[in-house]
């Protein structure tokens, strides 16, 4: 890793990163900026520090750093987007022509990094904090656990996009020569990592929070889930369904499918695990991502930059998802902006309809372009969170776990839940259990989180990459190498320090 910027960086995190949201994480002190003898001396500082390490999940607001992790980096690449030429970094990653000097994913791998120094810190220095009255040591154990759950959430990210041979920081950066040039992970160092730490944090973690106070902090389920999706990932399906099993029946789905994106319910009864955003804008905070402004046609509001659009592969399948009456779902309608009555994005005024803003045929971004006066003064500050985990994402993927084994009938049974929602037809308890399959990756799963990180890493877990963009017309896909494309390439800069690390699969360093 190269230390001297993870140290800097994470030395500067005021500057860097802004706090989160609500009671919990609207602070304004950071422990990166100060010594850790006038740190760490009561809970406030545990509460303070535990604050960093959540808002390295933002990550940096300033500019586009949130939309470049969670839709750059984490949709691009997939067939259900479509990009407009715009900005260089963005487009080769959709393009597949992205190498090691790439600005999106050096920034995706530094903000990692800082968010595990910041989880170090607390994982290091709560123990010490001076105390032992019950209260303090419950809250010791809870942060600590907490801390850990950030560390390997992160690790678990650097896993996704750039493998196993990344290096592994246990403890927080102190300036040591040997910080600067340490050794890569071994083969299975870093799973066994992942694996270990979110099977132990959820012990000491609790179920529920208060929402209003502490909206966003880690749960056991939170864990449960992120772990059960590494499982996924690494196709250890029957480990994947233990831990989806110990969400079911702890959550609901919303009624409207639309209010977990609209800001107005945020940390809901679907929520397994949200970035936390507030909009506010008071004593210097930046709480805003800028989701809308960049997702937005140029013809909403004051001009949006409509930096992507749905993939045209994408529009077919969800116009194919109706209702019982025939009508098109809450799903469609909340997702895509198209000529149709019923879907009115919140920059129609009234009276007016998609004629007075779009041209015949054109359809745009739905899911994350909205506002709500509540949430910021303008619109382009949006102050609604970031859904990572659902509830209906976890149904979908116990579905996929049933039907693996065999369990179709029952598979199907909680797809419909997902679908009862919606209200579009269920399905039929006849299918096959390879029906079953394709339709979660044809029709279920890109009907229902489109647009939120997930039909990426579902394609490479299917292994279908190279079909699913080929049959889709995915815009370059000529580019793309499976060998070399499934992971990005370890930034150019770590090389400097690090001559003898060795490249992902194909690229240069």
């Amino acid at each position: 890793m190269k230390a001297k910027n993870i140290l800097y960086l994470s030395f500067i995190g005021c500057i860097l990163l802004a706090s989160c949201t609500g009671t919990f994480l609207d602070e304004d002190r950071n422990p990166n900026s100060l010594s850790p003898n006038i740190f760490w001396k009561n809970e406030a500082d545990i509460i303070k520090g535990l604050t960093s390490a959540y808002a390295a999940m933002q990550p940096n607001v300033s500019w586009a750093k949130p939309y470049e992790r969670y839709i750059v980096i984490d949709n691009y690449r997939s067939d259900e987007i479509d990009f407009r030429a715009d900005v260089t970094s963005w487009m080769n990653i959709a393009m597949f022509t992205n190498d090691p000097t790439n600005s999106v994913t050096k920034s995706e791998w530094t903000n990692l990094y800082i968010g595990i120094n910041y989880a170090n810190q607390c994982i290091d220095n709560i123990p010490k904090v001076p105390g032992e009255s019950n209260e303090l040591m419950a809250l010791k154990k809870q942060a600590t656990a907490e801390a850990r759950f950030l560390r390997a959430y992160y690790y678990y990210r650097l896993y996704l996009n750039f493998g196993e041979k990344i290096p592994i920081f246990l403890h927080e950066l102190k300036g040591t020569e040997e910080e600067f040039y340490p050794k890569q992970a071994r083969e299975g160092e870093l799973v066994e990592l992942i694996e270990t730490e979110l099977i132990d944090v959820q012990k000491d973690l609790p179920k529920t929070y208060n929402p209003e106070a502490w909206g966003g902090r880690a749960t056991r389920y939170a864990a449960s889930a992120v772990l059960g999706k590494f499982y996924m990932f690494r196709h250890e399906i029957s480990k994947a369904e233990k831990e989806f099993e110990k969400l079911i029946g702890n959550f609901k789905l919303m009624d409207n499918y639309a209010d977990n994106f609209n800001g107005l319910h945020k940390n809901n009864s679907e929520s397994v695990l949200e970035v936390q955003f507030t909009g506010n804008m008071t004593g210097g905070h930046r709480e805003y991502n800028l989701f809308a402004i960049h997702l937005a046609p140029f013809s909403a509001y004051d001009g949006g930059y409509e930096e992507a659009y749905p993939s045209n592969w994408l529009f077919e399948v969800m116009k194919t998802d109706k209702t019982t009456d025939g009508k098109y779902s809450i799903r469609t309608l909340s997702t895509i902006v198209f000529d149709d009555p019923d879907c009115r994005p919140t920059y129609y005024e009234k009276g007016k309809s998609f004629s007075d803003y779009h041209e015949p045929g054109q359809f745009f971004w739905h899911k994350y372009v909205t506002w709500n006066t509540s949430l910021s003064a303008d619109w382009y500050y949006s102050g609604y969170n970031i859904p990572l985990i659902r509830y209906a994402d976890i149904l979908l993927l116990y579905a996929e776990c049933l039907n693996e084994k065999g369990e179709t009938i029952k598979a199907i049974q909680y797809i419909n839940e997902v679908r009862n929602r919606a209200n579009v037809p269920e399905l039929p308890a006849s299918l096959s259990k390879g029906e079953v399959l394709k339709h979660l990756q044809n029709i279920e799963r890109p009907c229902e989180l489109a647009l939120e990180g997930a039909r990426w890493y579902d394609l490479i877990r299917w292994g279908i990459v190279k079909q699913a963009l080929t049959d889709h017309k995915k815009p370059y896909v000529e580019n793309f190498v499976e060998t070399k494309h499934i992971l990005f390439p370890i930034p150019h800069d770590e090389f400097l320090l690090n001559p003898d690390w060795e490249q992902n699969p194909n690229f240069s360093k």
